[in-house]
């Protein structure tokens, strides 16, 4: 099929745009590793962008397509990609088009509405079908680890009230400091030293997150100590959902014992226990810097009242300095 020539027009101007994108962050890289991460990062916006406005024009046409059963809210690093990875091993898990979909926690996204929402997720006679397959009910469901905002929580409760949530948490000095690097490896970057961003935290997040609820990309992309306040945030939720909607799992747990880990959600979500594979990790961050101890102290003290809170929350000491 030969393209028409205005769609061939249309399609020289974003390859010259990107190229021309590409090209000014090729010129603000001071070096080869920080060049290649940038643009790799730019060409991943580009897709999920791209594919997000497509999804908009698309989303009302074809068969209707189910909500999630349950959603991972959290920890953002704190082995949600590894957890949400071993579940796709389930056959009664049907997964989205995408791990993230970003919709409950994003203005950007939530305004395209419900319709574009459900367009990640598997038809109803998708699910039908595997229902009469495997004798029992399957399940989807999505892990957007942003359980820190607070329009998250608001909009799930709007639109999937009955689903079922779960958070792994992980000690929320080490979270942060993973966090800062994640930061530094991103197409942002990161340019403070740790020290200087946990000071600079208050000042960049905020203004924005008093105006927008805490949906605001500064809030998303610095809030290294905020989210480490993990009772805050379990409060906020259970304002909108029964505490036996939440299961909640510490970041050592699913290191040291995934299956069990596995097991547990699987029955929490409804699906029959299984043997999962669980030698692959997902997306772990490596960096060679040690956190310099001030901050760590610094953290550590920051964090101990949050720490106490929890741990009688959940009736139980996970170790952490409290």
């Amino acid at each position: 099929m030969v393209a028409a020539p205005g769609a061939a027009r249309n399609g020289y101007r974003v390859h010259s745009a990107r190229f021309a994108v590409e090209q000014a962050v090729i010129a603000q890289a001071g070096s080869t590793s920080l060049l290649r991460r940038r643009i790799r990062n730019f060409r991943y916006r580009l897709r999920r962008h791209g594919t997000a406005y497509y999804r908009v024009v698309t989303a009302t046409l074809g068969e209707e397509r189910v909500l999630p059963d349950f959603l991972i809210v959290g920890a953002m690093k704190s082995g949600t990609t590894s957890l949400f990875h071993y579940l796709t091993q389930h056959p009664g898990f049907c997964p989205p088009s995408t791990k993230e979909v970003h919709f409950l926690d994003n203005p950007t996204f939530y305004r395209f509405g419900e319709s574009w929402y459900r367009s990640h997720f598997p038809t109803r006679s998708h699910m039908q079908g595997l229902e009469q397959q495997l004798g029992y009910r399957p399940v989807t469901g999505e892990a957007t680890p942003s359980m820190v905002s607070e329009l998250y929580a608001i909009n799930a409760a709007r639109h999937v009230p009955d689903a079922r949530l779960v958070m792994v948490l992980r000690n929320p000095v080490d979270r942060a400091y993973s966090h800062y690097h994640h930061m530094r490896r991103s197409f942002f970057g990161e340019p403070l030293s740790f020290w200087d961003a946990l000071d600079a935290e208050a000042r960049r997040i905020d203004a924005d997150r008093k105006r927008k609820g805490g949906a605001t990309r500064r809030f998303k992309r610095y809030s290294y100590a905020r989210r480490g306040m993990y009772i805050d945030q379990i409060e906020h939720w259970l304002q909108y959902f029964p505490r036996e909607r939440l299961q909640i799992f510490s970041y050592e747990q699913l290191v040291n014992s995934p299956n069990e880990v596995c097991n547990q959600l699987c029955a929490h979500i409804g699906l029959p226990p299984m043997s999962f594979e669980t030698d692959e990790k997902r997306n772990t961050g490596h960096y060679s810097e040690p956190m310099e101890e001030r901050c760590r102290e610094r953290l550590t003290e920051l964090y101990r009242p949050y720490n106490r809170r929890l741990f009688t929350f959940l009736g139980e000491d996970w170790g952490w300095p409290s």
